[in-house]
This record gives structure tokens, C-alpha cells and sequence, in this order.
């Protein structure tokens, strides 16, 4: 019935009306209702009925009625906005499940849709319009459910009875009615079993030589002077790096020998240090890696993943190259700023050693300091008040005096200089250095972004990390290489 909705006739005096459909053929209960049981009145043409005529099995297209097929989906986190009724998508991943779906049973369904008309010129109009549809057939989906996988059909066109009056025909005639076959090719589907699914992300077992010896797993390295092979990466220690490459959700992993030292992700710059081991074939031993389709994930601290898909860098094949799904990508927080027109965002201009940074000598002034600069501090300023009285610009005395270095000065009175703790964020409002994120009173996590390097980094509670980058020991990371 959707196929035939929407269709127009224009009328003697051109004006444009649309064809009702309904379902039924014109069985005398259907006509009665269509009188509202009166003989005085007759059905209004022109219009449009569907109706089944005949349905039969598909022996031709019998399969296995012992095959299941399962599919594990994943799905997108969401919350319901304020119980309002609205849904918010959420860069986490929520629910996990497996569905079994059983084979369905095939079916030919015939059906057949009547045109009644009052003239020829109408029937010829919505003809017209319908049959340039079907070259033979016209693909349709029965609907959008993801996992329904008898959702595609295809409607056949068959016959078609081009009028349902006889010549001559008298002065009684019925309404001329022009009836065109279909078959459609269907399947009914038993119900699917639905269950939360459980993901198996490493296995650990025993491995054994020719001699019957156990191997160590921290012995599978493969050996790039002897060309041994054997391998089980997952089994070791990763670091992961920022790429030098300007993409922004671009990465770079290494795997590490368990004997390589390794130094913190923190603030510091990271060496990269590990053996000169082929990618390529690592993933050939793990089943090889499919482009656009194998990923790699990373457990994060908050239990949710960090998934990308991955690549073994062309140059280098010591190198995996992964490209982050950004919604996987824990997302900065937002930080207000003072200075009234400014809007919040959760990002800083640098990351700056204070006793190594004159922000006076980049600029030249106060005065030219762009308005919302914002700094990341990694050490004090000024951390406590000068002994003494002193005496601010116009001559008024002043009790308490912070007289801090004067590459850290406001631009307003003496003695008035900024108190900056390590760790904070600060932003210039125009005049003076203001702390708007305190380490002692920030929200624990915060996430920020350096717009000079490109890194995200997060707030601990103690300390100022790398997001999500550095270090990833054994069963906090592993490979999904194909779609299954």
C-alpha cells in the first residue's frame, strides 16, 4: 500500500488531487462500509485497493532450518535527557549484545492492487506514474531494524487486466477497474533470541615446545636476528604516542620487550624505547588485520574502551599506526573563563615552566597579551605574601603585599601581583593573571587539550597525565582484526 501512496490526477480544470489507498477488494462487506449502508450512494473514483491473493512456500529457496546465525552488537551509550523523553548519545559504549536469529521459512506472496477509475484518461494518468516503477521489479526495504535480515524484498510485476468492463456496455455499467498482479518474495521469521554479550579479549594458556616444555609467555618476542617468529603481542607491554603526522586523532603504538625499561607518561617527553619488531608480521601470526576493519582497544581507568582502527606504518614496520574512533575519545571539559564575552572551552594555549617563560618578552606588554590566554602552570608564583608595608601607586598603604616577579605582574597596582599554585590553569583577563581551574578544588577528572602540541591530558587527582597515552600492560589492550 506505501508503494501506491502520493500518487496525483489532474482534473479537467487542472487542479492536482491525491489518490486515496486503502486494503480490500470489493467484497460486498467492504462496499457496504464504503456505502455506509446505503444503496443511494456510490464509491468515489478515483482510488486505489490492495489486497493478498494468494500465498505459497518457496521451495526453491529452502535453506538449512537448523542454521542459526548470531550477531554481536554493540551499542552506543545514551541517557534520557531530563526524563523528557529526548535522547542524548553519550562517547561511551553501552549495552552489549548477542542475537541468535533462526532461519526463516520463505514464502511467494501474490497480491494485487485495483485502480477504479470513472474515465479512461484518469486510469491512463496514475498508470502512468506506477508502471515506470517496475523495469521489472521495484526493491523495497519492509524495514529499518539493523539486525532483520529478511528486511530487503523485491515487488515483481506481473499481469495486468487492463479493464474490468465488456464491450458494448449497456447503459448499467460498474466502476471500470484495473487490476495489475504483483508477487513479492517473503520470509517468516521465528523470534530471535536476544542476550547480553560476554567478549573474551585475552586467553591465557600454556604453550609447549616440541619436547613437551612449557614456554614462558614473556618469552614469545619475536626475534628480529634469528627471524623467529613466534609471538603472541598481546602478551606484552605497549606504549602509545601522539603522531608527529598533524592528524589529530592519529597515534602511534611500539611494542616493548618485558626487560625494556620504560619511563612515566606524565608531563614529561616520553622516549620511545622498544625493540625493532615487524608489525606485519605479528598480525599475520594473530590472523591478519583487514584495512578499515581491524581494530585495537585500550581499557581505560572510567571501564570503557578506546578503539581504533589500525595500520602498520609503511616506513617503519616497527611502528602500528591507530586512528581513533573520536567517539571513543573522552571529550575535554569545559572551563569558564572571566573575561565576559569569552566562552567556555577546555583547552589551553601551552604548558608553561613559569621561571622558564617571560610572557612579557613573547608579547612585548601587558597591552598585548591576547585577551583569554590560558596556561597550564607547572610550578608556584608568588606563593606567599612580602614582610613589610609598601604603598600602592596613588600613595595609599597597603597591608598585605604579593610583589612577585615581574614577568608574572598584573598591570594594575603594586603589591597586587598574582598568587598562581602549580598546577593550575590561568587565563589573562586584560589587566591581571585570574585562576580559573585550582588543583585543589578542580573537578577530578579534567580533561584538557594543549593547542600547541595537540595533546589531551587528564587531571588525577595528584598529578597532570597524558589522557590516554604511554603505558598499557598486558589484558589492558588487544585486537578485534575482523567484523565477526
Amino acid at each position: 500500500m506505501r508503494i501506491f501512496i502520493g500518487f496525483k490526477w489532474q482534473a479537467g480544470d487542472g487542479e492536482q488531487k491525491t489518490v486515496p489507498v486503502l486494503y480490500g477488494n470489493m467484497s460486498r462487506q467492504v462496499a457496504n462500509i464504503i456505502k455506509e449502508n446505503s444503496e443511494n450512494k456510490l464509491p468515489t473514483v478515483p482510488r486505489v485497493a490492495c489486497y493478498i491473493t494468494g500465498l505459497e512456500m518457496a521451495t526453491d529457496r529452502l535453506a538449512d532450518p537448523t542454521f542459526i546465525s548470531k550477531v554481536n552488537i554493540r551499542e552506543r551509550r545514551y541517557t534520557d535527557a531530563d526524563n523528557d523523553g529526548l535522547v542524548e548519545y553519550q562517547n561511551t559504549q553501552g549495552g552489549n549484545y548477542t542475537v541468535e536469529r533462526l532461519m526463516p521459512t520463505p514464502f511467494k506472496l501474490t497480491m494485487k492492487a485495483d485502480i477504479w477509475t470513472s474515465n479512461t484518461d484518469q486510469k491512463l494518468q496514475l498508470l502512468e506514474q506506477i508502471l515506470v516503477l517496475f523495469n521489472p521489479s521495484l526493491e523495497i526495504q519492509t524495514t529499518d531494524n539493523y539486525i532483520d535480515w529478511t528486511s530487503l524484498s523485491v515487488v515483481n510485476l506481473g499481469g495486468i487486466n487492463f479493464s474490468s468492463q465488456s464491450i458494448p456496455q449497456g447503459a448499467d455499467t460498474e466502476i471500470d477497474v484495473c487490476s495489475i498482479e504483483f508477487d513479492m518474495p517473503i520470509y517468516i521469521t521465528p523470534p530471535a533470541k536476544v542476550k547480553r554479550l560476554g567478549v573474551v579479549k585475552s586467553i591465557i594458556a600454556n604453550m609447549f615446545t616440541e619436547n613437551g616444555d612449557i614456554i614462558n609467555l614473556e618469552e614469545l618476542i619475536y626475534n628480529q636476528d634469528t627471524g623467529n617468529a613466534q609471538v603472541v603481542s598481546r602478551k606484552h607491554r605497549v606504549l602509545l604516542f601522539k603522531a608527529n603526522n598533524g592528524q589529530p586523532y592519529d597515534y602511534e603504538l611500539v611494542l616493548v620487550s618485558p626487560t625494556q625499561p620504560i619511563q612515566s607518561a606524565g608531563l614529561e617527553k616520553e622516549t620511545k624505547v622498544g625493540s625493532d619488531n615487524d608489525w606485519n608480521k605479528y598480525l599475520t601470526i594473530e590472523g591478519g588485520w583487514v584495512q578499515d576493519v581491524s581494530q585495537v582497544w585500550f581499557k581505560q581507568p572510567s571501564g570503557y574502551d578506546l578503539i581504533g582502527s589500525i595500520a602498520p606504518h609503511p616506513l617503519d614496520p616497527a611502528i602500528l599506526l591507530v586512528t581513533f574512533d573520536q567517539d571513543t575519545i573522552p571529550t575535554n571539559t569545559l572551563i569558564a573563563s572571566l573575561v565576559n564575552g569569552l566562552p567556555a572551552r577546555g583547552t589551553i594555549d601551552a604548558i608553561i615552566d613559569p621561571y622558564k617563560f617571560n610572557p612579557l618578552k613573547t608579547f612585548g606588554s601587558h597591552a598585548q597579551i591576547p585577551l583569554g590566554t590560558r596556561y597550564l602552570m607547572l610550578d608556584d608564583v608568588n606563593p606567599s605574601p612580602n614582610v613589610g608595608q609598601s604603598f600602592d601607586r596613588q600613595g595609599d598603604s597597603a597591608a598585605t603585599v604579593y610583589d612577585g616577579p615581574d614577568a608574572w605582574s598584573n598591570s594594575t597596582v603594586e603589591g597586587d601581583d598574582p598568587v598562581i599554585t602549580a598546577n593550575s590553569i590561568v587565563e589573562w583577563s586584560g589587566t591581571r593573571w585570574a585562576t580559573i581551574w585550582d588543583p585543589l578544588t578542580g573537578e577530578n577528572p579534567t580533561y584538557i587539550q594543549n593547542l600547541k602540541t595537540g595533546i589531551q591530558y587528564r587531571w588525577d587527582g595528584e598529578q597532570w597525565l597524558k589522557s590516554f597515552e604511554g603505558e598499557y600492560a598486558p589484558g589492558y589492550w588487544g585486537f578485534k582484526l575482523d567484523n565477526c
